[in-house]
């Protein structure tokens, strides 16, 4: 089996940021200045629903907190995680009865596959011209098993780009399975056991091996090991079996909108329009503003900003 590592993207001259860190901030930024309040570390236990009206009305933090809407609550929690706030017999009501282009709260959507992750921290010297030639390779062992699991492996090298992000005489690599590795070898797996840990050892070699295509001695650089799993997903991102996303196919189906059949819960994030990925669930996120507003008022904003020469 053949591996083919082709470069792509940024490469050391570059001068341009690549941070989706960026769009993050400018979502907080923009929060903040209209008054908004951002609240971390503040989990969500449940979604409230008025008994007489049926209309979400708030969220019950798991402090027992409950926090009130004035308008609308907007879940950009995966489909699965905000159909599971919803109390059980308000599920049962909209399972299976849904208007075109509103989101599933019944958790129907089917779940892509998860990843398997590799975060190398290794010495730099003695680098050849290859390695130091772009930040970012992709490795298929075979074309015609691109999708399978155990395949095709997504390596980027960022501290070519920004030698910040690691010491001097160092260099940090991420490598990952890129949505295709199965949730199912790693469930119920104890994650302080040594099958665990062999397990990722094992499931990790395809991205060792693409690495090796570029840096062969990579395994003898290493001072700094991390690899994450399915169950990483799960746990830190609080990701449904780690998923990636909805597993909806162009052309065959497409992402729902922000409305659901619950009045007054709107939803964004990457279960819904445009889809997956950072810029795309900025933009879901205009659309719910978009879907709660209404047209009239964001005319007038855009009147604004084309008076101000804010918008071009």
């Amino acid at each position: 089996m053949t591996a083919v590592s082709k470069p792509l993207g940024c490469t050391r001259s570059s001068r341009f940021s690549c941070s989706s860190g960026a769009v993050v901030d400018a979502l907080v930024r923009g929060l903040t200045k209209r008054g908004g309040e951002l609240r971390l570390r503040s989990a969500v236990d449940s979604l409230l629903i008025d008994e007489d009206s049926g209309r979400c009305v708030g969220v019950r933090l798991a402090s027992g907190e409950e926090v009130r809407a004035r308008k609308a609550v907007v879940s950009n929690a995966p489909v699965w995680e905000t159909a599971a706030l919803l109390p059980a017999e308000v599920r049962a009501k909209v399972r299976g009865g849904l208007e075109s282009g509103s989101v599933a709260l019944d958790a129907s959507t089917p779940p892509t596959p998860s990843f398997v992750h590799l975060h190398l921290g290794i010495r730099a010297d003695g680098l050849t011209e290859q390695a130091m030639s772009s930040i970012h390779h992709i490795s298929i062992p075979e074309w015609d098993r691109l999708m399978e699991p155990q395949s095709a492996a997504f390596v980027s090298v960022p501290s070519l780009l920004d030698p910040s992000l690691a010491p001097e005489g160092r260099h940090v690599i991420h490598a990952y399975l890129p949505a295709t590795e199965p949730f199912e070898p790693w469930e119920g797996l104890d994650r302080n056991s040594d099958e665990y840990r062999q397990l990722k050892a094992a499931r990790a070699k395809p991205l060792y091996d693409a690495i090796e295509v570029f840096i062969p001695d990579v395994k003898e650089r290493i001072e700094y090991e991390m690899i994450g799993s399915p169950l990483t997903h799960a746990r830190f991102l609080r990701r449904h079996r780690g998923t990636y996303g909805p597993e909806l196919r162009a052309g065959k189906e497409s992402f729902p909108g922000a409305r659901t059949p619950v009045e007054g819960l709107f939803c964004c994030g990457d279960s819904t329009w445009p889809g997956i990925g950072v810029p795309a669930v900025a933009g879901s996120g205009i659309a719910a503003a978009h879907a709660i507003v209404g047209v009239g008022p964001h005319r007038e904003l855009l009147e604004r900003m084309r008076a101000e020469g804010t918008l071009a």
